[in-house]
């Protein structure tokens, strides 16, 4: 079954529990106006074939547009109840990447920058010592919330860490994270476009390593 059918079929299943009426098609019109497009027929044309079989890694998504489209259709969808069928669309099982807002981009550029490898961050630790990781500490993007740029721009502010006999350090980075468009609402894989050392060397004290034991990850944003 392919993505669209997958979310199409979930929630049809909980709408029609409380709005009997509601059909498949019109589903697919709400869900379409939630990834840009008017119509399904406009999706079909231009981004589902990327939506199936490329698979982007971040959907920009817009609860409002569906829920205006529903209005549009004449059908009784209540707020709480489209928010409950969007949110059956997010777990891991449903869809295998981001269902988002440029809000929730935050929180994938600061993991783009602390889970990615990069040359340029490794030279950095290199010159003070050991490497060791890194952490994002700010981000803020280059795009207002309703924009939808060709490229998604963060600017991550952060630290990455090394340590020599003495000490451990900490050298403060700023970082432009990228993620291209590769669909109206959609963006493929985040990468540092650039990096650069945000002033001086600081020794961490010991129990900056310390994070409480708990880690949490949602891979929805």
């Amino acid at each position: 079954m392919d993505q669209f059918s997958r979310w199409s079929g979930v929630a049809h299943a909980l709408l029609v529990k409380h709005v009997p009426k509601i059909k498949l098609g019109q589903v697919h019109q709400l869900l379409a106006a939630c990834v840009g497009h008017r119509t399904y027929a406009s999706l079909r044309a231009a981004d589902l074939a990327t939506l199936n079989q490329t698979r982007p890694l971040y959907v920009l998504f817009d609860e409002d547009a569906g829920l205006a489209r529903a209005t549009d259709l004449g059908l009784p969808v209540s707020q709480a109840l489209w928010r409950e069928a969007t949110m059956a669309l997010r777990p891991s099982g449903i869809s295998p990447f981001w269902l988002t807002t440029i809000s929730g981009m935050h929180r994938a550029a600061e993991l783009t920058f602390e889970d990615t490898f990069d040359s340029r961050l490794h030279d950095m630790k290199r010159l003070a010592g050991f490497p060791d990781g890194q952490r994002a500490t700010a981000c803020r993007c280059h795009s207002a919330e309703n924009d939808v740029p060709d490229s998604l721009r963060f600017d991550v502010e952060g630290e990455v860490y090394a340590f020599n006999q003495e000490e451990s350090l900490a050298v403060p980075v700023i970082a432009i994270v990228e993620y291209p468009k590769v669909g109206r609402r959609m963006y493929g894989n985040g990468a540092l476009a650039s990096v650069e050392q945000h002033g001086e060397p600081r020794t961490r004290a010991p129990d900056e390593d310390d994070d409480g034991g708990e880690f949490y990850w949602m891979s929805e944003g």
